[in-house]
């Protein structure tokens, strides 16, 4: 977290309007971050016209990992996407992730100024994971502290961790559509924080899949009114290096 130098702080509040999480306090006359909200975003750290901000060092893993999902300057944890986390399907054009008949679900979890705590995150991953959803093979962010991909439980000593936000995505048969869509509206119930699904799936060339529409009906689930599309630009390549074409 950020650490503020009670000696140098003026109690001018400049860095109240910069925090995205509240949680910089304002106590007798002096401006001080509380550690149990503060996500390690770092926006807070220039903000201070007296230069009375410093970023704390000598981090634990556990706020290494907040870190690398709150700082907005991005991260090579996070594949270079600020604040994010996610390596995204949506790169499917150049490489073939998704498995035939399965759909990909992105799950984005809390949202700056309003976050989340990592015992929703793990509410939420575990309630699919028990519908059916699958993580990817291969590392991704949230890797490091879900030391069972089979079931999805956290570390516990990280449940208590607040972040800005969490993306990550998973795979699931198509047969299993009704179960993580009930899944997903259970859990919603259960978390104190914003839960944001993207459904990844193919579509036709009417930019619809009836099959999929027909289960948003089915279980009272509104159709979406927008959508993010691939049209498949992109030129697969090989994961044998030796097959590039030269520069």
């Amino acid at each position: 977290m950020s650490f503020i130098d009670q000696s140098l702080c003026t109690g001018c509040k400049t860095c109240l309007l910069f925090c995205p999480d509240d949680a910089i306090d304002y106590l007798d006359g002096k401006c001080k971050v509380d550690p149990k909200q503060c996500t390690l975003c770092g926006c807070c750290e220039n903000s201070c016209p007296f230069g009375a901000i410093h970023p704390t060092t000598d981090l634990t893993d556990l706020q290494i990992f907040q870190q690398t999902f709150g700082d907005p300057r991005g991260s090579s944890v996070t594949g270079g996407n600020a604040g994010r986390g996610g390596r995204e399907i949506k790169t499917l054009d150049v490489k073939p992730t998704l498995k035939p008949d399965y759909f990909s679900i992105c799950l984005d979890m809390g949202r700056p100024g309003v976050g989340l705590y990592l015992r929703d995150a793990e509410k939420i991953i575990t309630a699919l994971m028990a519908a059916g959803m699958e993580f990817a093979e291969g590392d991704f962010p949230l890797a490091t502290i879900i030391p069972d991909r089979t079931t999805g439980k956290f570390r516990p000593d990280c449940l208590d961790v607040h972040m800005h936000s969490l993306l990550t995505e998973g795979d699931f048969h198509k047969s299993k559509l009704p179960d993580i869509l009930k899944a997903l509206k259970e859990v919603s119930t259960e978390i104190d924080t914003v839960l944001c699904p993207g459904l990844i799936l193919p579509v036709d060339e009417n930019i619809e899949n009836e099959e999929v529409l027909s289960c948003f009906d089915d279980l009272g689930i509104p159709r979406p009114v927008r959508s993010k599309i691939n049209v498949g630009l992109g030129k697969p390549y090989s994961p044998d290096l030796s097959r590039l074409p030269p520069l």
